[in-house]
């Protein structure tokens, strides 16, 4: 990605609904009662953070301002403070997006039953990371999930 145009949730989506109808096809842990979608995308200083579903992982994903090259290398863990708390965020790079930082809530997707329970767990996930109410104290992704776990019970 060239210039200074930033990642918009859209061109996230339509990037990794390209990589699910090309390298991710007829793989067999992808869940075929999900598809690619943007959830509760909305700004985090001037950034703009939300989850990211495909049939594969869910992930925080926090996009920068400015589609730029990255001081950290791809891998890199970086701490990014939110209203909720402190999260690590691991660098993301892509040939197209360019540089994004993501917090893994899934990794494996199997066990969601529909692209509305997932679109529900990112609306909690996100509603719980703006929650000031828990930035007292730091909050693995883990534990942010089993929040929106303890409130469907």
């Amino acid at each position: 990605m060239s210039g200074q145009t930033p990642i918009s949730s859209d061109t996230l989506v339509a990037r990794f609904d390209t990589i699910q109808r090309t390298r991710m096809q007829g793989l067999p842990f992808l869940n075929p009662a999900l598809a690619v979608e943007a959830v509760g995308f909305r700004p985090l200083n001037k950034h703009q953070l939300g989850v990211l579903i495909t049939p594969w992982f869910m992930n925080l994903v926090l996009l920068p301002a400015i589609a730029s090259g990255s001081a950290f290398s791809e891998g890199s863990k970086i701490t990014v403070r939110l209203p909720s708390g402190p999260v690590e965020f691991t660098v993301a790079c892509d040939e197209e997006l360019g540089t994004y930082l993501t917090a893994a809530l899934f990794s494996s997707v199997s066990e969601l039953p529909d692209q509305e329970t997932a679109r529900e767990v990112g609306c909690e996930v996100m509603q719980q990371v703006f929650n000031k109410a828990h930035s007292e104290r730091t909050i693995s992704r883990r534990a942010l999930f089993r929040r929106s776990e303890a409130a469907d019970a």
